[in-house]
């Protein structure tokens, strides 16, 4: 029973307020650090998808262009930040975020009937990161850089 007496005795020691306010510190710092790391991840896979969806478009454009043998308009409009690609017979809008800007279309660009389209280099951009897709349909490619 002495045992028992003793042992009620002692305090136990528990978290004081300072203690409290560093470790929710802590804890709070930690949270703020993965959402600033899914913020920057977010916005380069928007970037890259970007990239990936125009660079698809123009060569599916020039491979429509070389089955029909009919050219294909390709249009960049700044205002509504769309990529339009026309012929007849083949139509496609591209709907580019708003945080993304574009350099290298200008106005119409045409793709002939036989597939080729002048070469460019385009440069997709959200403010931090850019890519850039060098068209060489030329030789019937579009590369990454």
């Amino acid at each position: 029973m002495v045992w028992l007496k003793r042992a009620i005795k002692v305090k136990l020691g528990g978290f004081t307020l300072v203690e409290m306010i560093v470790c929710l510190a802590i804890a709070l710092s930690l949270v703020m650090l993965g959402t600033v790391e899914i913020t920057s991840y977010r916005e380069q896979l928007i970037l890259n998808n970007t990239a990936k969806e125009v660079k698809s478009s123009i060569e599916q454009a020039a491979r429509f262009s070389i089955i029909k043998h009919e050219a294909v308009t390709m249009m960049y409009q700044p205002q509504t930040k769309k990529i339009v690609f026309i012929g007849s017979g083949f139509s496609q809008q591209i709907q580019i975020a708003p945080t993304i800007t574009v350099f290298g279309l200008h106005g119409r660009t045409v793709i002939t009937a036989n597939g080729m389209l002048a070469p460019q280099t385009i440069t997709i951009n959200d403010g931090h990161h850019s890519q850039k897709i060098k068209i060489q349909m030329q030789w019937g490619r579009a590369i990454d850089e």
